[in-house]
């Protein structure tokens, strides 16, 4: 599996980009390990010998840790992320490291340092980001499964760019030890595959307390699946009143009365109390503000490194008052209420993923495009992104549900059960 993997990374990630860093002998190395522990009915894992790329904000010991920005070309990490840690003793086969938005801090992965990653359906047309790499790699068969990070829908914008399935956990479920900051409130490693599944399986394997992660704590799990006749499904009311394009709202609700069927409890959930405009923009302040932090020693010794727009983004937040900052932790904090009252009266949430579908490089990113994946972050709750169509050009869009904080486990479940009924299946060009 490992070789097939590999072939198909050197005949097709010219053409998007994906791949940052390729482990070819340390991937053959791995893989021969777990067909010998299977000989030896050893290998008592799933995960065992299946191959992993992994966002290159996430570190994996001997591989580059760019962050995808030019003044950490060259530095090597030391040792895994606990995250990565974990996946290793599953087994897991890792590639290599993936493309990523500068800093991680964007959503259209077009790099001015490492180039443009493209998306596997169309190129020419970004695959989302910051994790960019994560979904357009598993798009085109170059990975298996993939980790991403996500701070306000980086996860799950890439994924419903390219058609793949993505999930934002639980605050604190999943250790950040090992991740390069943007912001420790907001921050989730998150993992990516082709079906809920897999995905479920990787999260399975990844979550769980790191003592030395001072973000990290326990949050149970609820394990019990509700039957489909008690499930309370919530629907995001009024989605253009949000800045949804036409052609997405018009496949979000095919894809509600689609499902109507299978659950007989549906209301419509306003947010028309919630400034997502706003709120995006103070989750911003506050990523920006800590990459300041994050960032301070290169920033200060080689500014030229950073490019123009992250300069202007990081010196933005610098000119900021502690003040400000707290007013923006404080808008954040509403996000916490509002889920709390929504999820009082629903069981899960159902949004689009993004607001557009995939757009082409050289045109402007919408301000928009994190709206409705943000809210996620500012909660603390999972949210979960799978195809649920495309558009008339053929491009993937996404299906967001969300539940409250501990639910992950039963939004999958859900998700498999949504998955199958919808019945999309997306084909990309590059593959």
């Amino acid at each position: 599996m490992t070789g097939a993997y590999l072939r198909r990374i050197d005949r097709s990630n010219g053409a998007i980009n994906a791949y940052l860093h390729v482990d070819v002998e340390g991937a053959l190395e791995q893989a021969r390990a777990s067909d010998e522990r299977r000989a030896q009915g050893r290998a008592h894992h799933p995960l065992d010998g299946i191959p992993f790329g992994i966002k290159d904000n996430i570190a994996v010991a001997g591989m580059p840790l760019t962050v995808g920005m030019q003044v950490r070309r060259g530095r090597i990490a030391d040792e895994d992320a606990y995250c990565v840690t974990k996946l290793r003793r599953a087994g897991a086969v890792i590639l290599g490291k993936l493309h990523l938005h500068e800093a991680a801090l964007g959503a259209d992965s077009d790099n001015p340092w490492y180039g443009r990653c493209h998306n596997p359906h169309r190129t020419g047309y970004t695959p989302g980001g910051s994790s960019g790499g994560s979904a357009a790699a598993l798009a085109a068969h170059l990975c298996a499964l993939s980790l991403g990070s996500d701070s306000m829908g980086s996860v799950r914008i890439p994924a419903a760019y390219c058609g793949v399935v993505g999930l934002k956990p639980s605050a604190a479920r999943v250790s950040q030890r090992g991740l390069v900051t943007a912001s420790r409130r907001l921050d989730h490693v998150g993992p990516m595959a082709r079906n809920v599944t897999d995905l479920a399986a990787v999260f399975q394997q990844i979550s769980g307390v790191d003592a030395f992660d001072p973000m990290s704590r326990s949050v149970p799990l609820a394990h019990t699946e509700r039957a489909r006749e008690r499930l309370r499904i919530g629907v995001l009311a009024d989605a253009a009143g949000h800045g949804v394009d036409a052609e997405v709202v018009a496949c979000f609700e095919r894809s509600v009365a689609a499902l109507q069927p299978m659950f007989p409890r549906w209301q419509r959930v306003s947010f028309a109390d919630v400034d997502f405009g706003a709120a995006r923009r103070a989750g911003l302040l506050l990523c920006e503000a800590e990459m300041n932090l994050v960032h301070a020693q290169d920033l200060a010794e080689h500014p030229e490194l950073f490019s123009p727009s992250l300069r202007k983004m990081l010196g933005f937040a610098a000119t900021r008052s502690a003040i400000d900052l707290v007013a923006a932790a404080n808008l954040l904090d509403e996000a916490v209420l509002k889920a709390r009252r929504v999820f009082a009266d629903v069981d899960v949430l159902l949004t689009p993923t993004t607001p557009q579908p995939a757009f082409a490089f050289g045109t402007a990113t919408p301000a928009n495009q994190a709206d409705l994946t943000s809210f996620a972050n500012f909660a603390g709750v999972p949210a979960l992104s799978l195809p649920m169509g495309a558009n008339a050009d053929g491009l993937p869009l996404g299906l967001q549900l969300l539940g409250p904080i501990g639910s992950d486990l039963q939004l999958m479940a859900l998700g498999e059960q949504i998955e199958a009924a919808l019945g999309y299946s997306a084909h990309p060009q590059v593959q």
